[in-house]
């Protein structure tokens, strides 16, 4: 319960705020102590749940570099935005690569 209500209930509202400035075409307000806080999580699920060498560039004014184990050769690149990287882990987006690996929102 305590994963469902502390991580996944403010994963989903948070998303849902992205949503509806979406649809109604407004610019995000993102703030470095509130969101960029969300998608480090989010990052830290992720890389857990895959497991695999990575280099990721996440940019925007919520962006940051994270990286596993990036000097393996197989490690995978990914670039974009902070915000299209969890809309696309949360099925909103095309994902291919390491992006096809599901977190829940």
């Amino acid at each position: 319960m305590g994963y469902l209500i502390d991580t996944i209930y403010l994963r989903d509202l948070w998303m849902h705020r992205i949503d509806v400035s979406h649809a109604l075409g407004r610019s995000l307000e993102l703030n470095t102590d509130h969101d960029a806080r969300i998608i480090a999580d989010v990052v830290a699920e992720w890389a857990r749940r895959h497991s695999q060498p990575f280099v990721l560039v996440l940019t925007g004014p919520v962006g940051a570099t994270y990286t596993q184990n990036p000097d393996v050769p197989e490690s995978e690149h990914i670039s974009l935005d902070a915000i299209e990287f969890c809309r696309t882990l949360a099925g909103r987006a095309p994902a291919a690569g390491l992006l096809t690996t599901v977190v829940p929102f």
